[in-house]
């Protein structure tokens, strides 16, 4: 149980990690990547820091799921990022 508890707690912070690099990114984001923030990856990062109270397999199995979908939102952030930069 213990690996579990810590697991989610090391997916949990990633997330955390993660949303506050999205929300930076957002200001200069097209409004697709806003809508999808808004609607779709946001309430999963709420419901999956809501939910690591009740910790066990699945937690960890959500947790882990959405830390990857915003891995790949903040990579794609950053791609958008860079090529609207001058160079």
């Amino acid at each position: 149980m213990m690996d579990v508890k810590e697991d989610v707690t090391q997916a949990l912070s990633k997330i955390a990690t993660l949303r506050d690099e999205v929300r930076l990114h957002l200001h200069l984001a097209s409004l697709d990547a806003k809508k999808e923030w808004d609607e779709v990856l946001e309430p999963r990062v709420l419901e999956i820091q809501d939910g690591a109270k009740q910790l066990g397999a699945d937690a960890k199995d959500k947790a882990t799921d959405v830390a990857g979908k915003l891995e790949a939102f903040v990579a794609r952030l950053r791609d958008a990022a860079m090529t609207k930069k001058p160079g």
